[in-house]
C-alpha cells in the first residue's frame, strides 16, 4: 500500500489578506521612518577606528553633549546597537545609536525646560509620562558622554569565540582609550553599559561579567531568548563583588517580552538585584528613538551619579 497522500491545507482568502495587511503597515511604517528628516540633536561626535582587533576592523562612534561646564567630567556609558545595524557592517552600523536611533534628538528633549510627549514618539503611557515629567522637574539631566562601537553579531555559531574577542576589545581598548582622551569621570561607579535588542544581550554578559568595571547594566529589549542560562553564567557571585544598579527594559509590543519575563524570574532565583520596566511600544525603530532612548539616558544619569531611579 503507497503512502497516504496529504490533503493540501487551504488558508482561507481574509486570513491571507490579513497577513499582507499587516506586512504592507509594517513596511509603510519603517519606510515612513526612513524617509523622515533627523530630528536636531544636542550631541556632537567624533569617529574612532580600529583597523586591527582580535575580531577584526572596529569602529566607535562617540557622542559629546553640546554644553557641559569647562572642566567638568560627566559619568560614562557605553551603548551597543541592534542586529539591523550589525548587519550594515562595520563602516555604517557603528552610527546605529547616533544615527538610526537618534540619540541626540532624545538628549535634546531631556534637556528641554519641560519633558514633552514628543520625546517619546507617540509611546508612552500617561502615568509614565507624568512621573517622568515630575522627576526631571525636581531633579534636571545633567548629561553623559556615550561610546557607541559596532555590536558584532553573537547569535550563531560561532558566537562564543566573538563574545570573547569583542569583550576583551571592549574592556581592555575601548574603554581605557574612552578614560584618556574623553572627559569622563574614569570611575567603575560612573561607568555604565547598555543596549538594546542584540546590543541588550551583549549587554547583560559583558556588564555581569565586569562588576570591576561597570557600575550600572542595562538592557532595553534584549534578545535573550535560548540564551538565559548563557546571561546567568556571566555572574559570577562573590562576597567581595562589587554592587551593579540592574535594569531590565521591555514594552508591551516587544517580540523579547515573555524571554525577559523569564530573565527577570532567574535573576531573582538567583538573587541578582536588579529592577524591572515594561514600557510602551513595538520592538522596532520608533522605539529606539522614542522611549528606548530617552529612558537609557534617563537611567544613566542618574545610576552612574548615585541617584536613586525615577
Amino acid at each position: 500500500m503507497g503512502p497516504r497522500r496529504r490533503r493540501a491545507r487551504i488558508i482561507p482568502p481574509t486570513l491571507v489578506a490579513f497577513g499582507l495587511g499587516v506586512g504592507l503597515i509594517v513596511l509603510s511604517r519603517l519606510f515612513a521612518l526612513a524617509q523622515s528628516p533627523p530630528r536636531p540633536g544636542s550631541f556632537r561626535t567624533l569617529l574612532w577606528d580600529f583597523p586591527q582587533t582580535a575580531i577584526g576592523p572596529m569602529r566607535a562612534v562617540v557622542m559629546l553633549p553640546l554644553t557641559f561646564e569647562r572642566g567638568e567630567q560627566l559619568p560614562l556609558l557605553v551603548a551597543l546597537h541592534g542586529w539591523g545595524e550589525t548587519q550594515r557592517g562595520v563602516e555604517r552600523g557603528a552610527y546605529g545609536w547616533s544615527r538610526d536611533y537618534e540619540l541626540g534628538a532624545s538628549e535634546r528633549e531631556l534637556r528641554m525646560p519641560a519633558l514633552r510627549r514628543e520625546a517619546f514618539l507617540g509611546h508612552i503611557d500617561e502615568g509614565r509620562f507624568q512621573q517622568l515629567r515630575r522627576d526631571l522637574a525636581a531633579r534636571p539631566y545633567r548629561g553623559l558622554v556615550v561610546v557607541a562601537p559596532f555590536t558584532p553579531d553573537v547569535l550563531g555559531t560561532d558566537a562564543g569565540v566573538l563574545q570573547h574577542g569583542f569583550d576583551r576589545w571592549l574592556v581592555t581598548t575601548l574603554l581605557p582609550r574612552a578614560r584618556r582622551e574623553l572627559p569622563v569621570l574614569r570611575d567603575r561607579a560612573s561607568t555604565g553599559i547598555d543596549g538594546v535588542s542584540l546590543g541588550g544581550l551583549h549587554s547583560l554578559e559583558i556588564g555581569l561579567a565586569h562588576p570591576e568595571v561597570f557600575g550600572a547594566v542595562g538592557a532595553l529589549q534584549p534578545a535573550v531568548r535560548g540564551r538565559i542560562d548563557r546571561v546567568l553564567a556571566r555572574y559570577v557571585a562573590s562576597p567581595r563583588r562589587p554592587a551593579q544598579r540592574v535594569r531590565l527594559v521591555t514594552s508591551h509590543g516587544d517580540v523579547y517580552r515573555r524571554d525577559v519575563a523569564t530573565l527577570d524570574e532567574a535573576l531573582r532565583g538567583r538573587g541578582i538585584a536588579h529592577d524591572v520596566r515594561v514600557l510602551a511600544g513595538p520592538h522596532d525603530y520608533v522605539f529606539n528613538r522614542g522611549p528606548g532612548g530617552v529612558e537609557m539616558l534617563l537611567f544613566h544619569d542618574r545610576a552612574l551619579r548615585g541617584m536613586p531611579a525615577e
